[in-house]
């Protein structure tokens, strides 16, 4: 048991925890918006690369020390792609698949016995993930996307007023899709302005009783 415990370095232990705490606190901001790849996931991640990485250098030295380090690139990108979610007209978790990304090479970095780049990295991760999304969320508020579906019958109400009411509320519009469904209409926006304009109107939309339904998709970040 002696020589087994000789075998084991204790500075390997050591990145291994530290790769495991590094993980945990850039999940703990995943977990908290609830995102698919949460708090235990990204502590896997990252303490994962940290072993492959160690397990690499000790495998291929002297030769070939990233043999084994240099897959794991495209083994995140599968669990990456595993997350990201296409809708209709948007596409989301692309911000948590990158989180996935720099979550490993966080773990690599602790592997190679790069502490300062790691934790560099780590507070680099955490200030985009925090502090730019207030930033994002205010530009969002001044020019906010959404994507619109509005139905109406063509006779009370031709899809051209449709046209003349998001441009009386100065909002930019782009005419995605147009569906005939026997006497119903079907028209597909993606709709850019200031959130307040959009907020009057969908109250505009709600008191108007030419439209038969509406509905609204609104951009994820």
């Amino acid at each position: 048991m002696k020589h087994v415990l000789q075998i084991i370095e204790e500075d390997q232990i050591l990145k291994v925890l530290i790769a495991l705490i590094m993980g945990a606190v850039l999940g703990l901001e995943r977990e908290y918006k609830r995102k698919a790849a949460g708090m235990r996931t990204m502590t896997l991640i990252c303490m994962s690369s940290a072993v492959f990485t160690i397990l690499s250098a000790e495998l291929g030295f002297p030769n070939s020390a990233d043999r084994v380090a240099s897959n794991i690139l495209t083994g995140v990108g599968f669990i990456g792609a595993g997350v990201i979610f296409k809708g209709d007209y948007t596409i989301d978790g692309i911000t948590t698949a990158a989180a996935i990304w720099i979550a490993a090479a966080i773990g690599m970095a602790v592997g190679m016995s790069q502490y300062w780049l790691a934790g560099t990295a780590l507070a680099g991760s955490l200030m985009v993930l925090i502090v730019l999304e207030f930033l994002e969320r205010k530009i969002e508020e001044i020019n906010d996307k959404r994507f619109y579906t509005i139905y109406f019958y063509e006779e009370k109400f031709p899809h051209m007023d449709v046209d003349n009411i998001l441009q009386s509320f100065q909002l930019k519009y782009k005419k995605l899709v147009v569906v005939r469904k026997e006497n119903i209409i079907e028209v597909n926006y993606a709709v850019r302005g200031h959130r307040s304009r959009m907020i009057k109107l969908d109250d505009f939309l709600l008191k108007n009783t030419n439209i038969f339904q509406f509905q609204v998709q609104s951009n994820p970040l």
